[in-house]
Formats: structure tokens, sequence, C-alpha cells
């Protein structure tokens, strides 16, 4: 295969799993667990879906590492359109 077809084809992957980690860790987790304007709500929330929480700061955080693998992936496929 290509080189430059593998690297799209990563690239094209790690935009997928950015984006299912990136909703689930920001959008579906905060919604579940928040209150808004109530503090202890949200804390009983909290501790009352602890894996919940904990699988939203591992998602979030999968998804920061992976948004870096994505830029690098990106500068290789990228790198050489306009060298001047």
């Amino acid at each position: 295969m290509n080189s430059a077809k593998q690297t799209a084809r990563i690239a094209g992957v790690l935009y997928l799993v950015n984006g299912v980690t990136g909703f689930f860790g920001i959008i579906y987790v905060p919604g579940r667990l928040m209150v808004s304007g109530n503090a202890a709500a949200t804390a009983q929330n909290i501790l009352a879906s602890e894996r919940l929480f904990r699988l939203g700061i591992v998602s979030e955080l999968i998804c920061a590492v992976e948004f870096i693998f994505l830029l690098w992936v990106l500068y290789r496929l990228l790198g050489g359109v306009h060298k001047t």
C-alpha cells in the first residue's frame, strides 16, 4: 500500500477515535453527572456513578494523548505539500 495512503488512513482512524472519546468525555459524562447550579447533587451523582466519572477522565486523557499522535501523523502526511 502507498505510504501516503496508509498515513491518511491512520489519520482518519485517529480522527474517529478522537471524536468518540471526545464526545464521551466532554459531552456525555458531564451531561449525566453535572447538575447546573447544584453542587451537592453533582457530588451525589459522582459518588453514585463513580465508574462513569472515572471512565470520563480516562476518555479525556485518551483523547488528549491521541490528539498528539494525530498531529504527528498529519505533519507526516502534509509535510511535503508546500515546501519552498
